[in-house]
Formats: C-alpha cells, sequence, structure tokens
C-alpha cells in the first residue's frame, strides 16, 4: 500500500511541476452577440381563453468581457467571466388574443357554447437602446492526461445573466371588443408609451471544462459544457392600464425551475512573451416554465368573463443566445 502512495504522490508532483510552467490564463473579449427573448401566457393552460406574448427578436449586441482560468498545482481549478453588452438593433412584438362565447355559461365560469368568437392586438416596434451584463464562476478538480498536456475538470459553479431592454410600446386595445364590454369606456387609455423589460437567469450549474495544449505548440484549444438549474425573473412597467389584462400578463412574472444548457469554446494561439490572440463561442437556451392558479374577477366586466377562478395558468420564459468573439490574453 506504501508502494501505490508513493507512486500516486510522484505523479501528483511530476503533473503539478509542468502545470505550473502555465498555470491559466486571462483573455479580453469583444465580440458580436444575438440574443431573443419570448415570453408566453396562457389561461387557462389547457383551453386558452386569454393569450399573450411579448417577444424580442434579433437583438443584435455589441459585448465586451474578460475570462479567466487557472490551475494551481494538480489539485484545484477555477475559471471565472464577466461581460457587459450594448443592445444595438431588435424587434420587439407585443400580441395578445381573446377567444371566448360571453353569451352561455356552464359550470366552470367560461361559457359552455360550442361556438367562440375571438378578437387580437398586436403591436411592433424597433430596439435601439438599453444593455445586458453577466457574471459566472467555478471551481473544480483537475484530470490531468497525454503527460499532462490535456486537462478535463468537472466544475461546479453559479451565474447571472441579465437583460434590461426599453422600447416605445402602446397599450393593447384588441380593437376595441374589450371595451365594448365595459361599463365604462371612457376609461380606457390607448396612448403610447415607453416600457422597461428586466429579464434575469440565475443560478448553480455543474459542467466539465477541456483544455489542451499539445506539447512544443503554439496554440490552445478550450470548451466548456454546462447544465443549469435556477431561476428567471422578469419585469415590466404597465403594459396596460386595464386591470383585467394586469391580472391575465403580471408585470412581475419568475420560475423557480429554469434549466439550460451552455456551450462555450475558443481557440488561442500564441504570440510572444506569453500574449495570445484567438476566437471563442457561446450558445446559451434557457427556459423557465411556471404553472399556477389564479383569479381574474373583474367588475367592469360582464357576463361569464366577469369571475375566473381556480384554473390552471401558465407562463413559458426562454432566452436563447449565441455569441463569437475575438480574444486577446496573457499566459500566466
Amino acid at each position: 500500500m506504501r508502494n501505490w502512495m508513493t507512486l500516486l504522490m510522484t505523479l501528483l508532483v511530476g503533473c503539478g511541476s509542468y502545470a505550473n510552467a502555465n498555470m491559466g490564463q486571462v483573455s479580453f473579449e469583444a465580440g458580436y452577440r444575438r440574443d431573443t427573448i419570448d415570453w408566453r401566457t396562457r389561461y387557462p393552460s389547457d383551453d386558452p381563453i386569454f393569450e399573450s406574448t411579448t417577444k424580442f427578436k434579433d437583438l443584435d449586441i455589441f459585448q465586451i468581457g474578460v475570462h479567466g482560468r487557472t490551475t494551481l498545482g494538480s489539485n484545484f481549478y477555477a475559471r471565472g467571466s464577466a461581460y457587459w453588452g450594448w443592445i444595438l438593433d431588435g424587434d420587439f412584438r407585443h400580441s395578445g388574443n381573446v377567444n371566448l362565447d360571453p353569451f352561455s355559461s356552464s359550470s366552470d365560469g367560461f361559457g359552455g357554447g360550442d361556438v367562440r368568437f375571438g378578437f387580437s392586438d398586436s403591436f411592433r416596434s424597433t430596439i435601439d437602446d438599453q444593455y445586458v451584463f453577466g457574471v459566472g464562476a467555478a471551481i473544480g478538480y483537475p484530470f490531468f492526461f497525454c503527460d499532462c498536456t490535456l486537462v478535463l475538470a468537472p466544475v461546479i459553479g453559479y451565474s447571472v445573466d441579465q437583460q434590461n431592454i426599453e422600447v416605445d410600446n402602446r397599450n393593447l386595445d384588441f380593437g376595441g371588443a374589450l371595451d365594448s364590454y365595459s361599463d365604462d369606456t371612457a376609461e380606457a387609455d390607448l396612448g403610447c408609451c415607453k416600457n422597461t423589460f428586466i429579464s434575469r437567469w440565475y443560478g448553480p450549474f455543474v459542467g466539465v471544462d477541456f483544455d489542451w495544449r499539445p506539447y512544443n505548440s503554439c496554440f490552445n484549444v478550450w470548451a466548456e459544457l454546462e447544465y443549469h438549474w435556477g431561476r428567471f425573473r422578469g419585469k415590466t412597467s404597465n403594459l396596460s392600464d386595464d386591470d383585467t389584462l394586469d391580472n391575465f400578463d403580471n408585470n412581475n412574472r419568475h420560475s423557480n425551475d429554469a434549466t439550460a444548457w451552455v456551450f462555450a469554446a475558443g481557440f488561442d494561439y500564441d504570440l510572444c512573451n506569453c500574449w495570445t490572440i484567438g476566437v471563442s463561442v457561446k450558445y446559451q437556451d434557457w427556459s423557465g416554465d411556471r404553472h399556477h392558479k389564479t383569479c381574474i374577477d373583474n367588475d367592469e366586466l360582464s357576463y361569464e368573463m366577469a369571475s375566473m377562478c381556480d384554473h390552471r395558468f401558465r407562463q413559458n420564459n426562454k432566452w436563447r443566445s449565441y455569441a463569437i468573439n475575438l480574444t486577446f490574453g496573457r499566459d500566466f
């Protein structure tokens, strides 16, 4: 047993002395990123009467950031990153649909007729302002292969990503159809306004990191694969002055069951005096759903829409992002 322990310690010391020759790297990044954010609401979830969609599509972002990783000896691996981006362009769409039969009733409170009618409204706008940012960090244990030129490190970490967007958005009026059921249509305010949208995704993750620098070579290849489970928080300024729509499409939404796959990879080339240049890519696919019961009870509405309780309310929230960056870094 003592001989095995001696052999193991000899291997660890050998790998550690080699790894210390290049303990890590810090890189500064700048590049292009494109995001799509999709918020959807259905009430009730099985056979919706109300549906709402808020979508930010093709958000063009200029992004800068810093990314670093290190191995200390042969027993500890760590990495971290942070970024900030400016939204240059993008498309915004907010839409709503109502589908009901207000002239007949049933035990579920939604109307039991065989015939329904519907009405909808939508609005489009262009996004050219606001910002995104995020931070993340992970630690793990490195495993060395191929004469310590290749490292695999299982990691556990935590990350936060947020998008702040402001758009010119008019309120939905459903072509005046909703107001036809209101006792006082003069209260409808369908003007234009600025709305702020904040979308935050955060939580822990597990993953594996890969780093390969062939012996006596001038390039380095790395990759990171992560599985996230965490939370989503979405907040908006008021989209409509109609209290019924506020109850249906709440301005503050959240999910405690957000999940994501995140993949990043890069290629670095050595210049001189330990300076490097390279390119990196990153892809993220997040989703966070919420199912709960809610109640819509508005005195301004008549017929069977006046009381809608004890029905499932579903929100689907998604965020997809991909980025490509040029990097400039230094080995140490």
